[in-house]
C-alpha cells in the first residue's frame, strides 16, 4: 500500500520530516502545546502524553511543533509528595554549585568541571542529610511511638500500633517494642529506596543517543549505560554521555540506604546493649554496633569513587542488613520487663553519635570551601586574575547543604514534637529525676524542643524580615527609579516609530511631544476617527479621580520601574540563604560549646511561642500538600520550583527528585537528528527554563559530521543571570561563548537571546567581562507601547511571561528561520530518505511516572 499524505479513517497524516521546523520549548510550569502552538487540538508525532512533540498548521513555511516536557514536573497528583524530598534537592543542587578557575578556553573540553576532593566532600556534605533524617525518624518510631507510647497505660490503649505488635509479640516486653519500631524506620528508609528506583526506571532509563556503529540504522543501537558520575564527565555538559545516570543512581542509592540502614542498627543495637547488659544479648547488640560503625565507614569510603561498584554497594548493604537483622533478633529476644521509663537506655549515645557524625561531615566541605577561596585569591595576585562575573556570594555547596540540613531538622523535629503532644504529655528530659515516680509522661531532650523551637522561630522571622527589607526597598526604588526609567522608554519608543516598528498603523503619535495631559471626555466627544481613540500610558488613566502632579511620572511608570528593579534584584535570596547558613553556624557552634563543653544544659528559647509554631509547622507542610494533590494549578506553581532544583542529574543525593533532563535532553536530540536525517532543518525557540534544557543538547559534542546549522532563539533565559551565577562550573563563559559563536556542539548554532529589563528570570549572556559576542543579546522594550484605547486597560508589563504576545520577539524568530533557510539553501541540501513520519508507539519510552 502507498504512503498517502492523509487517510480517510482515523489514522492520523504523516508529519513532514523535510523543510524547516520551529520546534517550541516551553519553561517551568507545565505550559501545554496548546498555548505553545495556538492549537486547541495539535497532533501529537512524537513521544508520550507525559512529555512529547505536538505539531500544528505550517506558517511562513515553517512546521511548527512544540516539545511539551512539563508532565514529568507537574502531571500526575504524586508530584506533591517531593514537597517531602525538598532538602534532598537542595543537598543534590549543591554538588553542582561550585566554582572553577577555568572560565573559558579550550582547556575546559578536557577537563573536569570539579576537583575530586570537592565531589567527595560534597557527597559526604548529602550523606550527612541521609544520617540526620534517618535518626530523627529512628527517635520518633521507635524511642517516643514504640518504647515510650508502648509502655504507658493509657498511650497503648488507644494507640493504632499495638494490636498486631501484641498479637505477634507483646507489646509489654520492651524489646518487642524497639525491634517493631526498627522495623517502621527501616521499611520507611527502604520505601524511599524504592521510590529512587521506581523514577530512575522513568527517567535515567532513557539514555543519550549515540552515533550507530558502520552498516546500522540511526537510533538502531542501544547506547550503553555509563558508570561514571556525571559530575566528573571531561567537558561537564559537552560530554556525550553526561546525561547518561542511571548505573551511577543505583549504585548512590544503594549506598545510601546501607547508610540508613546503618543508623536504625546503631540505634537499635545501643538501646539492646543498654538493656541487656552483661547478658549475651547486650554482646550481640554491640556487636551490631559495631557493625554500623564500620558500614558508615565503608559508605564513606565507596563516595569517594566517581565510578559506580554496584557489587561492593551491594555487598555492603547485605552487610548492613545482616547487622540489623542481629540487633532486631537481640531485641526480641531480650528477657521480659518493663524497662526505665523516659528514652530507652543508650538510645541518648546512638542519637548523639548519628548527629553528631551528619554535622562532621560538613566540616570538610566548609574547609574545601574556604581553601578554594585562599588558593584563588592567591592566584589573583600572583596575576592569574579570572574574568569578574557576577556568581553565588559565598560558598554555594556549603551554604545550600547548611539550608536543606537546618530545613529538614526543623519540620523532622517538629513532627516528632507534634507526635509526642498527640499520644500522650510531654515532659522534657531524659527522664523522670525520681526513679519511683511512675511514668505517664513521653520525655524528650531538652534540645529537641530547643532547636525545633529556635529554628522555626528562625526560619520564618528571617523569612518575613528578608520579605519586609525587599519590600521597602521596592517602594523606594520604583519612585526614585521612575524618571529614568520614563526617559528611557521615550527614548526607546521614538526609535521604534522612526523604524517604523513600533507602532502599529493609525495608533496616535503622542509619546514624544512631552506628553501633555488630555481631557478624556474631549477626546470621546471630538473623535472622528481612529487615531483619536489611542491615549500615550505616560498621561495616566483619562479618567483620573486625583489628580496627578506636574511632572511626576505615571503609576505606569512607577510599575515599570518597579519590575525593573525586582529583575536587576531576583538573585538577592541568595543572601536570605547565607544569613540563615551563618545564623544556623553560628548556633550550632553556641550550642556545642555549652552543652558538649561546658556541660552548661539546653535551655528552651520562647518555649511557648517556639514550640506552638513548631507543632503547627507539620498541619502547614501537610495543608500545602493537600492542596498541590487537588488542584494541578498549584502543582504547576511550585513545579516551577522543582523544574529548577531538578534540572541536574542525581549525582550527590540520589532521593532527591528526578531528573527531568535525563529524559528530555536525550529525547530533543533524537528529535533534532531525526529531522536532520531526513533533509530537515530545525530552529529551537526556547523559553525560560526549555532555554536551558535546549542549551545542554546543541553544547552537547557530537560524533556525528557535517550537521547542519541549528537556530536557537532563546527567550527570558536564565542562562547568563540564574545558570551562570549559581552554577559556574557547569555554564561555564566559555560554553555559552562555544554556543554564540557558533562552533559545533550538537552542530553550528545561530543563537539569539532575547530578553527584557522587566524579567526577574531571564537577562542577557554577556556581562561587563564576559567573553561572550555583543551580538548574542537582544533587548526588547517591556511594555512594547505606550499607546492604549481611551478608557481601556493600559499597556501591561509582559515581564518574563509576556513575551509569546510581543510582535518583537517573533521578529527575532523570523530572522533566525529565514538565516537557517539560507544556510540550508547555500549548502544545496537536498531532501533524502523519508520525508514523511509515521506515527507509531515506542514501547521502550515509559508511560507511567512519579
Amino acid at each position: 500500500m502507498p504512503d498517502a499524505h492523509r487517510s480517510a479513517g482515523l489514522v492520523p497524516a504523516g508529519a513532514a520530516l523535510d523543510g524547516l521546523t520551529e520546534i517550541r520549548v516551553h519553561g517551568v510550569g507545565g505550559t501545554g502545546p496548546e498555548s505553545l502552538l495556538g492549537d486547541l487540538t495539535p497532533t501529537r508525532v512524537g513521544g508520550d502524553r507525559i512529555a512529547g512533540f505536538y505539531r500544528t498548521s505550517d506558517v511562513a513555511g515553517r512546521h511548527r511543533e512544540a516539545y511539551s516536557w512539563g508532565g514529568m514536573t507537574s502531571h500526575s497528583p504524586l508530584r506533591a509528595l517531593w514537597m517531602f524530598l525538598v532538602p534532598a534537592m537542595f543537598a543534590n543542587m549543591a554538588g553542582w554549585m561550585a566554582r572553577r578557575w577555568v572560565t573559558s578556553g579550550e582547556d575546559e573540553v578536557t577537563q573536569k568541571p570539579t576537583m575530586w576532593l570537592f565531589r567527595w566532600f560534597a557527597r559526604l556534605s548529602a550523606l550527612s542529610l541521609t544520617l540526620a533524617a534517618t535518626a530523627m525518624s529512628v527517635l520518633l518510631f521507635v524511642d517516643v511511638v514504640a518504647y515510650q507510647c508502648g509502655a504507658i497505660a493509657g498511650c497503648g490503649a488507644t494507640g493504632w500500633w499495638t494490636g498486631a505488635v501484641e498479637r505477634w509479640a507483646g507489646a509489654d516486653e520492651p524489646g518487642n517494642r524497639v525491634g517493631a519500631g526498627a522495623a517502621v524506620s527501616a521499611l520507611l528508609a527502604v520505601g524511599v529506596f524504592l521510590l529512587a528506583g521506581r523514577t530512575r526506571r522513568a527517567y535515567e532509563s532513557v539514555e543519550p543517543p549515540s552515533l550507530p556503529g558502520a552498516g546500522t540504522r540511526a537510533g538502531a543501537r542501544t547506547p550503553k549505560p555509563s558508570c561514571t558520575c556525571a559530575a566528573a564527565r571531561e567537558g561537564g555538559l559537552r560530554n556525550e554521555h553526561f546525561w547518561s545516570g542511571r548505573v551511577w543512581h543505583q549504585f548512590l542509592s544503594q549506598v545510601h540506604l546501607a547508610a540508613c540502614l546503618a543508623v536504625v542498627t546503631l540505634y537499635v543495637g545501643g538501646v539492646v546493649a543498654g538493656l541487656g547488659a552483661g547478658t549475651v544479648w547486650g554482646t550481640l547488640g554491640w556487636v551490631s554496633v559495631g557493625v554500623a560503625a564500620a558500614s558508615v565507614l565503608a559508605v564513606m569510603g565507596l563516595l569517594a569513587r566517581d565510578r559506580s561498584a554496584l557489587r561492593a554497594s551491594a555487598t555492603l548493604l547485605v552487610v548492613t542488613t545482616a547487622g540489623l537483622l542481629l540487633a532486631g533478633f537481640a531485641a526480641v529476644a531480650l528477657p521480659a520487663g518493663a524497662g526505665p521509663a523516659g528514652m530507652a537506655p543508650g538510645a541518648r549515645t546512638a542519637v548523639n553519635w548519628a548527629w553528631g557524625v551528619a554535622l562532621g561531615l560538613l566540616v570538610p566541605l566548609a574547609a574545601q570551601q574556604v581553601g578554594a577561596w585562599v588558593s584563588r585569591r592567591r592566584k589573583e595576585r600572583s596575576g592569574g586574575r579570572s574574568p569578574r562575573l557576577e556568581l553565588f556570594p559565598w560558598a554555594a555547596p556549603f551554604v545550600m547543604n547548611a539550608v536543606a540540613l537546618l530545613i529538614a531538622n526543623a519540620v523532622l523535629l517538629s513532627v516528632i514534637v507534634w507526635v509526642a503532644r498527640a499520644l500522650a504529655p510531654v515532659e522534657w528530659g531524659f527522664g523522670p529525676t525520681d526513679p519511683g515516680v511512675a511514668a505517664g509522661v513521653i520525655y524528650l531532650p531538652t534540645a529537641i524542643g530547643s532547636i525545633a523551637s529556635v529554628l522555626s522561630l528562625g526560619l520564618v522571622g528571617m523569612g518575613l524580615a528578608f520579605g519586609l527589607v525587599f519590600a521597602v526597598r521596592y517602594v523606594v526604588a520604583r519612585g526614585a527609579w521612575a524618571p529614568r526609567v520614563e526617559a528611557e522608554l521615550r527614548e526607546a519608543y521614538a526609535a521604534a516609530r522612526a523604524e517604523g516598528a513600533g507602532i502599529a498603523d493609525g495608533e496616535r503619535d503622542a509619546s514624544d511631544d512631552g506628553g501633555g495631559e488630555t481631557n478624556g471626555h474631549a477626546v470621546v466627544a471630538s473623535a472622528r476617527n481612529d487615531a483619536a481613540w489611542w491615549r500615550s500610558a505616560f498621561d495616566g488613566p483619562a479618567f483620573e479621580v486625583h489628580a496627578r502632579r506636574v511632572g511626576r511620572p505615571s503609576a505606569w511608570v512607577r510599575k515599570v520601574a518597579g519590575m525593573r528593579f525586582v529583575a536587576s534584584h531576583s538573585r538577592d535570596v541568595a543572601w536570605l540563604l547565607v544569613a540563615v547558613t551563618v545564623a544556623g553556624v553560628i548556633g550550632a557552634v553556641t550550642f556545642l560549646v555549652r552543652v558538649w563543653l561546658l556541660r552548661a544544659g539546653t535551655p528552651i528559647v520562647l518555649p511557648e511561642i517556639g514550640i506552638t509554631l513548631a507543632v503547627l509547622l507539620p498541619p502547614a507542610y501537610v495543608g500545602v500538600l493537600l492542596l498541590m494533590w487537588r488542584r494541578e494549578r498549584w502543582r504547576k506553581a511550585l513545579g516551577s520550583v522543582f523544574d529548577v532544583g531538578t534540572f541536574f542529574p542525581r549525582s550527590f543525593h540520589p532521593f532527591a527528585p528526578p531528573s527531568y533532563a535525563e529524559r528530555a535532553v536525550p529525547e530533543l536530540t533524537r528529535r533534532i537528528w531525526r529531522l536532520h536525517d531526513n533533509g530537515g532543518r530545525v530552529v529551537l525557540t526556547a523559553h525560560s527554563q526549555g532555554s536551558v534544557l535546549a542549551a545542554a543538547v546543541v553544547g552537547r559534542t557530537s560524533t556525528r559530521d557535517d550537521e547542519p546549522t541549528i537556530g536557537l532563539v532563546t527567550v527570558g533565559s536564565p542562562l547568563g543571570k540564574l545558570y551562570r551565577w549559581a552554577f559556574p562550573a557547569l555554564f561555564t563563559d566559555g560554553f555559552l561563548d562555544g554556543i554564540a559563536h557558533g562552533r559545533p556542539g550538537i552542530g553550528p548554532v545561530a543563537w539569539t537571546n532575547v530578553y527584557y529589563a522587566t524579567d526577574y528570570v531571564g537577562g542577557a549572556v554577556r556581562t561587563a567581562e564576559s567573553v561572550v559576542p555583543r551580538g548574542a543579546d537582544t533587548e526588547l522594550v517591556d511594555p512594547p507601547t505606550d499607546q492604549h484605547v481611551v478608557d481601556q486597560p493600559l499597556p501591561p508589563v509582559l515581564s518574563h511571561t509576556g513575551y509569546w504576545v510581543d510582535p518583537a520577539f517573533w521578529r527575532c524568530v523570523d530572522a533566525t528561520c529565514d538565516a537557517v533557510q539560507a544556510d540550508a539553501a547555500a549548502r544545496n541540501g537536498v531532501p533524502h530518505g523519508i520525508v514523511r513520519d509515521r506515527k507509531v508507539i515506542d514501547p521502550e519510552v515509559p508511560l507511567r511516572y512519579l
